[in-house]
């Protein structure tokens, strides 16, 4: 055995390994360790919401809007997800929120897909367990579910070991595994079986559940196995900045905004719009056929289209739109507004189409309660819970289930059927417009507020 002198003191070279083990981890051991025997006996910090979103914020508006009626309770709120865009300026205005940055992981080595997924969760696990440790003591911590993974399983460690008497609530936007099952598109995959077994195992630690339907709030119970008490479904409304425009700030805008430039006579034309990320859960081909149909009928009025958004397949379907050779009766145009921009433009639309057809069948799109915040009723595909949102021919019209062809031809039908008629699209805008009323604070008082603070 090799030996180490040190005066009057002998040692191993394995003890010297155990010395300078202890030596190095000592510290860390200390750091993680002491705070949670401290923080265990501590008080809640009152009054303070930790939101954590693995994603834009800029692009979560329900996560933002939760920050927002948190810090009118009376909240401190740390808001917590990617900066790849601003959040709204009432947000960062807010001297009761504060924003944290989430670092997004890109695979820039271009790694395969379940080589870089094991990869982004390693290092998330160390990024998000470093932010946490600044919120210890907090009163609820709030998660957008999806995406959550590894954010659930680390966030429930955290409060069990770190601080005990906070409350975690889960917001359900969708499923994990049902998205994960786009990429796979079967649901006896091991990994998407993997993943419904996350959510479902993990679904048990949290004190209160949101949910954005009626129906999802029924899955949860019936098939991840949650309390009904432990439940309340929160639907989305718009936020303060998608209100109704009038008639004259309409025709300016036509008149006068860049994206409406270069089409002679916009005054003349109806307006479509229709909102997307350019991802494969909405299936462009069905609106293109509908709208080559409607460039080909012989009655329809002039349509400008515009498809506002941006994502991986945006070039292919500006690609399709150059194949389909409109003539100057059909106007598609695609483009990315500012957030000050988006609501005033949506506002202008006669009509709005919403592709949406849930992976789930249990969430609903946030894009239509943008068109009815702004009182623009909206032409929808089907799927169980749209119900939820869409009354069919009062604030909007439901394409029916049927094969693709017959899809694109009944949407086609639906839009000629809407624009050129004067009646049916008043009793249609009537209905958006009783939509645009109801509002998303005035919701969460009514349906959360007595929740967070009677608990």
């Amino acid at each position: 055995m090799d030996y180490a002198y040190f005066g009057e003191f002998v040692l191993s070279k394995k003890w010297l390994f155990w010395l300078a083990f202890a030596y190095f981890i000592l510290p860390f051991t200390v750091y993680l360790f002491v705070p949670f025997f401290i923080h265990r006996k501590s008080v809640l910090t009152r009054k303070t919401v930790t939101i954590l979103v693995l994603g834009d914020l800029g692009h979560s508006p329900r996560m933002c809007y939760h920050a927002l009626s948190f810090a009118n309770l009376g909240f401190n709120v740390n808001l917590c997800g990617y900066i790849e865009t601003a959040p709204p300026a009432a947000v960062i205005e807010n001297v009761r929120i504060d924003v944290y940055p989430i670092q997004a992981i890109q695979n820039r080595k271009k790694l395969p897909y379940l080589a870089f997924a094991l990869v982004k969760v390693v290092q998330q696990l160390f990024q998000l367990f470093q932010l946490l440790l600044n919120f210890r003591g907090n009163e609820f911590f709030v998660v957008q579910n999806p995406p959550s993974m590894p954010l659930l399983a680390v966030l429930i460690v955290f409060i069990k070991l770190f601080t005990p008497r906070s409350k975690l609530v889960i917001d359900w936007h969708n499923l994990n595994y049902s998205i994960l099952n786009l990429r796979f598109k079967n649901l006896q995959h091991p990994l998407v079986r993997l993943m419904r077994l996350y959510e479902r195992f993990l679904s048990r630690y949290a004190w209160l559940h949101i949910t954005v339907t009626h129906q999802m709030k029924h899955f949860l119970s019936t098939e991840f196995g949650v309390k009904n008490s432990s439940i309340v479904t929160l639907h989305d409304r718009p936020g303060p900045q998608f209100t109704p425009i009038s008639e004259s700030k309409a025709l300016e805008l036509k008149s006068q905004h860049e994206v409406f430039a270069a089409v002679p006579h916009i005054e003349n034309y109806k307006v479509l719009v229709t909102a997307t990320s350019f991802t494969p859960d909405e299936d462009f081909d069905i609106l293109l056929g509908a709208l080559k149909l409607y460039h080909d009928s012989a009655n329809s009025p002039p349509l400008f289209v515009l498809v506002t958004g941006k994502g991986p397949m945006k070039s292919q379907f500006l690609s399709r739109v150059a194949e389909l050779a409109f003539l100057e009766k059909l106007v598609v145009k695609s483009a990315w507004l500012s957030a000050e921009d988006y609501p005033c433009i949506l506002g202008v639309a006669d009509l709005a189409v919403s592709l949406h057809t849930s992976l789930s069948g249990i969430d609903l799109p946030m894009k239509i309660v943008d068109f009815f915040g702004v009182g623009v009723p909206v032409v929808t595909l089907s799927f169980p819970a749209i119900g939820e949102l869409v009354k069919d021919g009062v604030n909007g019209l439901v394409v029916k289930e049927s094969e693709n062809g017959a899809i694109t031809e009944e949407l086609y039908d639906l839009i000629a059927t809407a624009l050129g008629d004067k009646t049916l699209l008043a009793t249609l805008k009537k209905g958006a417009m009783a939509e645009s009323e109801m509002r998303w604070n005035e919701n969460w008082i009514k349906v959360l507020a007595p929740v967070v603070e009677g608990h």
